[in-house]
């Protein structure tokens, strides 16, 4: 008599790219939707501390039972008892009074600042301070290095003792021997070229691909070595994966030869690491990612996640599969605007199973992107039960 498989050993065995009985369901939910589908408003409810956050993970979680639990980086201790209030039109975040010198210790949601802060970006939880920085001078790796240690750099010790992984530490603990527990964060690239708090912005991030090459790609180098921290930390509290978004550098935004001569090396180094450290490195690689498939069966990741056909790409998991291989494992691509949040069940269960057949093995039924705010909850359910009866 065979015991049947928990989902964490499903989600395992996949990614390790042995047979498994069925593929495991995983529904991209690194979002806001986690809030809005529990009553909650996430422009308040998410300004948390890790214990609280925790809760609405556990309870989403409950609601649909998916093969894993897809985590955000964590938010820190000095959340903890702060009030959301409006000044003039924009949103301010006031802390209590007790944890403001935590709060100056931080560099992530702020950058050394106790003071209340204007809320800038919700979705990714960023304040006032942190897009207030100056860009990086890329013209001596000194200044770099100078920039990393003033605005960037926090170790895994500090990271932990600033709460970022409170919430991780509370789910592991509940759910760690059962569910596959993957947390994922924005990636280097990501906190270098975002448009509103990066260390260059995105257009000076591209001309210095050209006018500083030697300072970027050590800025580079410098800034994947800071998430390692992040991984570390994660690890030691218990997750089985790490996972960042690998945005602004796909071949609808960059040359591929961008990619090949200033990131691959790094990333083929950085999930070594990652998987070194006992996790699951997987990447999330946004945009058109054809040109690329190649290059990255070669970085030493687990698992590729990747975005639905949009902005006049397509992205067909039969044919992504087909290129890689089994080499790594794919994560599908069900579109979560017009098929998720806009279709019939029939035709949700058409496109999973679709996905599915077209994969072969070493497949995780995914959607393409966060689940939207406003998707129905029944369609959440039909992705969930045709991925787990049909596969």
């Amino acid at each position: 008599m065979s015991i049947e498989k928990t989902s964490k050993e499903i989600f395992s065995d996949t990614l390790e790219l042995k047979k498994t009985e069925r593929c495991p369901v995983a529904p991209h939910w690194w979002g806001i939707y986690k809030y809005e589908v529990l009553g909650l408003d996430y422009k308040k409810d998410g300004w948390q501390d890790g214990g609280s956050v925790a809760d609405v993970y556990i309870e989403f979680f409950e609601k649909f039972k998916p093969d894993w639990l897809h985590l955000h980086i964590g938010t820190p201790r000095y959340f903890k008892d702060s009030e959301i209030v409006a000044k003039n039109g924009k949103q301010y975040i006031v802390i209590n009074d007790s944890l403001r010198q935590l709060k100056k210790e931080d560099k992530y949601f702020s950058t050394n600042s106790s003071s209340d802060e204007e809320i800038v970006d919700f979705p990714d939880y960023l304040l006032g301070s942190r897009c207030h920085k100056p860009n990086v001078d890329l013209s001596s790796k000194i200044k770099i290095d100078d920039y990393i240690k003033k605005y960037i750099h926090m170790s895994a010790e500090e990271i932990i003792s600033l709460g970022y992984t409170d919430h991780l530490e509370e789910i592991s603990k509940e759910y760690g021997h059962e569910v596959f527990i993957n947390v994922h964060i924005p990636s280097a690239i990501c906190e270098i070229f975002d448009p509103l708090t990066g260390y260059t912005g995105f257009e000076q991030g591209l001309i210095a691909f050209y006018d500083y090459p030697g300072g970027m790609r050590y800025l580079l180098e410098r800034c994947y070595q800071e998430q390692l921290e992040w991984a570390k930390a994660y690890a030691k509290k218990g997750a089985h994966a790490f996972s960042i978004s690998e945005a602004y550098i796909s071949p609808d935004m960059a040359n591929p030869d961008i990619y090949r001569k200033f990131v691959k090396h790094i990333h083929r180094s950085f999930f070594a690491e990652v998987k070194q450290m006992g996790l699951f490195p997987l990447c999330y690689f946004t945009g058109d990612i054809n040109p690329l498939l190649e290059d990255l069966t070669e970085i030493n990741i687990s698992g590729l996640m990747v975005e639905e056909s949009k902005k006049n790409f397509h992205l067909d998991i039969g044919y992504i599969r087909k290129k890689i291989g089994d080499r790594v494992c794919v994560f599908g691509n069900l579109d979560s605007i017009f098929m998720l949040h806009d279709a019939e069940a029939k035709d949700i269960e058409k496109e999973v199973l679709k996905q599915v057949q077209g994969s072969k093995n070493n497949f995780i039924i995914c959607n393409g992107s966060p689940i939207t705010p406003g998707t129905p909850v029944e369609n959440i359910l039909t992705f969930l039960k045709t991925g787990r009866e049909y596969s």
